[in-house]
């Protein structure tokens, strides 16, 4: 099996772009020395806020082959919300990239004043030490560690304020998250045969059952991909034909129009896509799909949460999702829980009493797999865990045959409306490279902020996108490039309230984000 790169790794001298499992171990291997040299020991907090790719995965790695404790923190995350995670962890290590590093707080303070060192993968920072100063020392041996430690801390969504710290065990993240990853079911999962291309924000949770399942399932050829615009990602799939894409929402968003003009036949050989980390849109979808000329195209769409690992799964096919064009898409679909490993059920938010099949309610999941708390916050954690069972704060309804359909998060929900559903019917009529978010405010009609390629709006088109729908708000129209999102992609929509609508209310209460 072979892994291809879209760009070298930042922990790589050589620069290498074609690696097979050796390689990768040979620089787990080296990084652990690298770490050790900088200082590092067992039970020591190793902060990885970096650009994204796959070298984060590695870097975890290593820290944990000498007992350390990695804390992933996505690149994206901006630097007044970075300073507050790294102040609860007190990381003994801070291995960052030089524009990372040089960025100033609100407050003036810069990111190696949070560690007892900083080190830096691709440039000279004051206070800080280069990987050419610990790498080519000893490697350390192994240190194993039981299956109910600590092994890795990752952060949450963050769509509504500073994320939490998720702590993960072996036990959680290896005995029961990668277990579920690691089954053989063919048509959906990956075959031997197949060139998987993987976009991710490499420092989740789902990276690392990502490459347990991998190494398992043993594909053909990996491309390991960093970014998603159309100058890498189309003479990469021209060159090496991906059978099997993974990606999440805002890259696909981002590949969009290259798979509508279908240049060069990019997703010509893809027999399954699928969509991870928020809900897809049927436009999204579609194209896809119809990019693809593959007898029979799946689109398999995930549904989870950082702190359960996959609670439900759906598969889409084309004629599918070329039907719901012409209807109403109703509820989002997200599927069935996985037997034997998942138990879903939907309850009344105040009362937690299960109500029948066909109401709206709190989504509630029982499974091995959540994961042991909140990294020095446990009354959020336990704010959110119902005994043996997680409240995942999204609002949905279980239909007679046991599948479930989300129609928002709590937070947002207005009581017989669905956003989320809104949301799919108006972007399906309005051009690629548009994105909405409709936020419901107590009193008065749904606000929609409408981010378009150029920040204007077609206003004909915009009749046409929300003919047949509840009243809504004068649209708010704002570029593209300026709808804030998280480290995963995802909207923020308080930051959205914050900057239009002067902090207005919630239907709901929010307990639960």
């Amino acid at each position: 099996m072979l892994f291809r790169l879209s760009r070298p790794m930042d922990i790589d001298p050589a620069s290498q772009k074609i690696l097979d499992i050796a390689a990768f171990a040979e620089c787990v291997r080296n990084t652990a020395g690298a770490l050790y040299a900088a200082g590092v020991r067992p039970g020591d907090r190793v902060a990885v806020y970096k650009e994204n790719h796959f070298d984060c995965l590695l870097l975890a790695a290593a820290g944990i082959r000498i007992g350390a404790i990695p804390v992933m923190l996505s690149g994206l995350l901006p630097p007044d919300t970075v300073r507050p995670l790294l102040k609860r962890v007190e990381p003994k290590l801070l291995v960052s990239n030089l524009r990372l590093l040089e960025e100033k707080g609100s407050d003036g303070s810069s990111l190696p004043s949070f560690a007892a060192q900083t080190l830096c993968l691709d440039g000279d920072v004051p206070n800080a030490i280069t990987l050419g100063d610990v790498l080519g020392g000893p490697e350390p041996s192994p240190v194993p560690r039981r299956g109910d430690e600590l092994m890795m801390l990752t952060h949450t969504s963050g769509t509504t304020g500073i994320p939490k710290l998720i702590m993960y065990t072996p036990d959680k993240l290896q005995g029961q998250m990668a277990r579920l990853e690691c089954r053989h079911l063919p048509p959906i999962t990956d075959r031997r045969n197949d060139t998987v291309a993987m976009f991710l924000p490499w420092v989740h949770a789902r990276a690392f059952t990502w490459i347990y399942s991998t190494l398992t399932l043993s594909p053909a050829k990996v491309l390991l991909m960093s970014e998603s615009s159309a100058e890498v990602v189309g003479p990469m799939f021209q060159q090496h034909r991906p059978t099997v894409i993974e990606a999440l929402p805002i890259d696909f968003l981002q590949m969009e129009k290259l798979a509508s003009e279908n240049k060069g036949d990019a997703f010509s050989s893809v027999r399954m896509f699928v969509g991870n980390f928020d809900a897809m849109r049927w436009s999204t979808i579609r194209t896809f799909l119809n990019a693809s000329k593959h007898r029979f195209p799946v689109w398999r769409e995930g549904y989870g949460q950082s702190e359960t690992g996959g609670m439900g799964m759906t598969a889409i096919t084309r004629y599918r999702a070329n039907k719901r064009r012409d209807q109403m898409p109703g509820p989002r679909k997200v599927g069935r829980p996985m037997p034997g490993f998942v138990q879903l059920k939907v309850v009344d938010p105040e009362t937690f009493k299960e109500v029948p099949n066909g109401r709206p309610g709190l989504v509630l999941a029982l499974t091995k797999a959540r994961c042991v708390g909140y990294y020095q916050e446990p009354e959020r954690w336990q704010e959110k865990a119902v005994g043996d069972w997680w409240n995942t704060g999204d609002i949905g309804v279980k239909t007679r045959t046991g599948a479930l359909k989300l129609l928002d998060r709590e937070v947002n929900y207005v009581s017989g409306a669905s956003c989320l559903e809104q949301e799919d019917v108006i972007v399906d009529y309005l051009p690629i490279g548009h994105e909405v978010a409709l936020l419901p405010v107590p009193d008065g009609p749904p606000v929609v902020v409408v981010a378009t390629p150029d920040g204007q709006l077609d206003r004909k088109l915009w009749k046409k996108a929300v003919r047949g729908l509840p009243e809504l708000a004068e649209p708010i129209v704002i570029d593209f490039k300026d709808m804030p999102r998280t480290g995963t992609g995802k909207i923020l929509r308080e930051e959205l309230r914050r900057r239009y609508l002067s902090g207005a209310g919630h239907p709901g209460t929010g307990r639960w984000t």
